[in-house]
């Protein structure tokens, strides 16, 4: 297989989903410098979240964003997920969390990982009358809610999460250059804002000029 020998990679990705793609990396033989771009921390008001978990029986559908809602509804929920509720995830990180939280029923695209492939998929077509709950963090784009909401499901937001900026600043991508870095690892665009946010001048420069692994 391929060797990561003698290259040093950051991870950007948040602190609580990063711990196995960093041991795959360094399992291939790459050095890992840690520097997550976004903080994800427990919303401000969990009254509405609460209220949500308690009332899950009379859901159609819960939808999560990603595996940090999962994370977020799991630390909170105080009975086992209700079997006949079924859940749709986007990506093979939220599959696997959903797994792991003994979710029986689970809906998620195949090759496009992100709302619009699982807007794709017959189950998500017909939602006429249909009660759906949507678990994400703040600020969440509007796309996903529109199109549920456009094709007749009785929508509930829930604000299960928060999504901060990075808890470095500019003199840490600097002495992190310094040590080296022959790529970057980002997940998101909203990362990728705060990367480019935090630099000036020279180290601006060598960011726009280094190697990036998006998905």
């Amino acid at each position: 297989r391929m060797s990561l020998a003698g290259l040093r990679l950051w991870v950007t990705r948040p602190r609580q989903q990063a711990d196995a793609l960093i041991a795959l990396l360094k399992d291939a033989g790459a050095e890992v410098a840690a520097l997550p771009l976004l903080e994800i921390a427990p919303t401000k008001n969990p009254a509405p979240l609460d209220a949500a978990l308690a009332s899950l029986e009379s859901f159609d559908l819960a939808i999560f964003v990603s595996p940090s809602a999962l994370d977020a509804v799991c630390e909170r929920l105080l009975s086992p997920w209700p079997e006949k509720l079924a859940v749709a995830v986007m990506g093979p990180g939220s599959l696997r969390r959903a797994h792991e939280l003994g979710i029986k029923t689970i809906i998620s695209p195949q090759g496009q990982f992100d709302s619009a492939g699982l807007l794709q998929l017959p189950q998500m077509q017909n939602l006429a009358g249909r009660r759906v709950v949507l678990f994400r963090g703040n600020g969440g784009r509007d796309a996903l809610p529109r199109t549920l909401t456009g094709r007749g499901a009785e929508l509930t937001l829930v604000e299960c999460y928060r999504r901060l900026p990075p808890a470095f600043d500019a003199s840490r991508l600097e002495a992190e250059f310094g040590r080296g870095c022959d790529g970057i690892v980002v997940s998101s665009s909203e990362a990728v804002h705060y990367l480019f946010r935090l630099a000036g001048g020279q180290t601006l420069q060598r960011l726009q000029s280094s190697l990036y692994f998006a998905p």
